[in-house]
């Protein structure tokens, strides 16, 4: 089984999750990984959910202070997704090819499969 870890521009406490909702409306922060996974629904898309439970892919999501030193120091800028090679961390997904996915989660994961 293939496993990711996808890697929110945002903050998991729930003051960094109004500090990043109050940023998304007036337009000064996004995260296209949120787009994918939650839009404005906090206990995220259905269609994100249906596409998980159809896969073999697994991806676990982090908040970026959740996230690992070593999955940050990955990439250039969040949202990303990585994948562990067996040594280090190496970023798979950056923001705009997540962004290519917004309204098609099952093709984001057959991509995430194809690697």
């Amino acid at each position: 089984m293939l496993k990711f870890v996808g890697l929110y521009n945002a903050d998991g406490s729930l003051v960094g999750e109004l500090r990043y909702a109050r940023a998304k409306l007036t337009n000064s922060a996004s995260c296209s990984l949120c787009d994918l996974t939650h839009g404005w629904n906090p206990f995220g898309k259905s269609s994100w959910r249906t596409a998980c439970k159809e896969t073999k892919v697994q991806i676990d999501l982090l908040h970026r202070d959740e996230a690992l030193e070593g999955q940050l120091s990955a990439v250039e800028t969040l949202p990303a997704i990585v994948q562990f090679d067996g040594h280090k961390w190496i970023q798979v997904m950056d923001s705009e090819q997540i962004a290519s996915y917004r309204n098609a989660p099952r093709e984001l994961l057959a991509a995430l499969n194809n690697l």
